[in-house]
């Protein structure tokens, strides 16, 4: 009996080495955690894989994305440093195309609206502008600068009605109501309409947005423009 005694508790010791902890419960897990880990043990490894393929890959397409942009900011500057008009559109075309949908590749078709612009070309001038708006959210800050562009192309070429109308909307974008309202002003000057033109001077002047070189401006303008009371009859 004495012999078989040793036997035993090293029989019990070698069981309790094959069945020690693992992991999980080294980490003193709550036992509803490891049971829960254990029975969805694959699917959880699945899981872990996919997240592993997602952070590579987003970190791939940003860095990719940077590059992107910063080869298109390269190719749009040698294009803008161009002298002669041909040759800056060409350069100009392909930036739009090589790098679509970088902001790079939105300034390249911008600037050749004003290369047109630049050479009284304003019915091509104003299709660009146009096609470029229709491409923008509604509150890119881009659209101001495409709508002024859009006046100012109109009235150079005639169209005093169609940039009044560009002025007008010119006025409703945040923090160029007074731009758009001195502008629709020089319209109605040169339509000959003193009174709109009044009033609409007289509308700007009392934005509290005013500054201070155009509040300048609109004083002189409201002062010429003001009918002259007249004179008390003597008696």
């Amino acid at each position: 009996m004495a012999e078989e005694r040793p036997v035993k508790q090293k029989e019990e010791q070698k069981i309790d080495i094959e069945h020690k902890d693992g992991l999980l419960e080294e980490l003193n897990l709550p036992p509803h955690v490891i049971r829960f880990i254990k029975e969805n043990a694959r699917n959880l490894q699945i899981a872990a894989v996919c997240l592993v393929l997602v952070v590579l890959g987003w970190t791939y397409f940003d860095y990719y994305s940077q590059s992107q942009e910063n080869q298109a900011s390269a190719a749009l500057n040698e294009a803008i440093r161009e002298a002669d008009d041909t040759a800056r559109i060409a350069l100009l075309n392909e930036v739009a195309t090589e790098f679509s949908g970088t902001d790079a590749a939105l300034w390249s078709r911008i600037e050749q609206g004003h290369v047109a612009f630049k050479n009284g070309e304003y019915d091509k001038a104003l299709a660009v502008y146009n096609d470029v708006a229709d491409d923008l959210n509604g509150d890119s800050p881009l659209l101001p600068l495409l709508t002024y562009n859009t006046g100012i192309a109109h009235e150079n070429s005639g169209a005093l009605d169609q940039a009044l109308q560009s002025y007008a909307e010119l006025a409703g974008y945040e923090g160029f109501a007074v731009k758009g309202l001195m502008a629709q002003g020089r319209i109605y000057e040169l339509k000959g309409e003193t009174d709109a033109a009044l009033e609409v001077y007289r509308a700007a002047a009392a934005k509290e947005e005013v500054s201070g070189p155009d509040r300048s401006i609109l004083t002189e303008k409201i002062k010429g423009l003001k009918p002259s009371e007249a004179a008390p009859e003597s008696s």
